[in-house]
């Protein structure tokens, strides 16, 4: 039987964090309508969201000093989780000019629309 070939190394993960996505963002938040259920209205002012060294910090409500946290991957993907309630989340995509994805909290669903502001 010919020999198998040995697989080629995988590349190596990129050392320190991803910062090209470095940067403000802002935008609104809009509820995905589900007639099964009562969700709150999205907030009706805008979101910061602030990327420094690849670290993702969404500030959900500024009321109760609530923000959602966590890294961008090399592709843009990421996901910021609240502390204590891991299901309330925002995952999606930075791209060079913004961020696009999804807002869940509990059953709920909001679609996310953010610009890079500097």
């Amino acid at each position: 039987a010919p020999q198998a070939r040995a697989a080629a190394p995988a590349a190596a993960a990129p050392a320190g964090p991803v910062t090209r996505f470095d940067g403000r963002y802002a935008g609104a938040f809009t509820l995905l309508p589900d007639r099964t259920r009562r969700c709150p209205e999205a907030p009706n002012v805008e979101r910061e969201l602030t990327v420094r060294n690849g670290r993702a910090s969404l500030v959900f409500n500024p009321q109760v000093q609530q923000v959602l946290t966590g890294t961008v991957g090399a592709d843009g993907s990421a996901r910021m989780a609240d502390s204590l309630d891991r299901a309330i989340a925002t995952s999606g995509l930075f791209t060079e000019g913004g961020f696009r994805g999804e807002h869940r909290n509990g059953l709920c669903t909001y679609s996310v629309q953010m610009t890079k502001r500097g």
